[in-house]
């Protein structure tokens, strides 16, 4: 199936609150807490955009984005508390098309998506 979103971010209860919201605006979006779950639902899913949180646990988004972006052109939007500049210039070195600081507005947030699934 394919979706225009998918979430990947260990914060269950954000992922679900932004799914329900992007949902209402008519953007299928799918949720995954972990590298691994991202990958085994990529094996049978597509997505127009990534959301991609940094912290995952004890998994690394930073070696996520390297992952998908060697085997997928879909645009990566980091999303992450991590404020510092180093944080922002490497996602977007490996690979990552936007950084948005946590806490996020909704509804920037879907724009962001939007303007990539479109």
């Amino acid at each position: 199936m394919n979706y225009n979103c998918l979430i990947i971010d260990d914060e269950i209860e954000l992922s679900k609150m932004t799914q329900e919201y992007f949902e209402m605006f008519e953007v299928s979006c799918a949720t995954v807490s972990t590298a691994d779950e991202c990958l085994e639902f990529l094996k049978e899913n597509t997505a127009d955009v990534f959301l991609l949180d940094i912290n995952l646990g004890n998994e690394s988004g930073f070696t996520l984005c390297k992952q998908l972006r060697a085997e997928y052109d879909t645009p990566i939007l980091f999303i992450s508390a991590r404020q510092s500049d180093d944080d922002v210039l490497v996602a977007l070195n490996i690979g990552g098309d936007d950084y948005i600081k946590k806490p996020y507005t909704l509804s920037v947030l879907l724009a962001k998506v939007k303007v990539q699934t479109t």
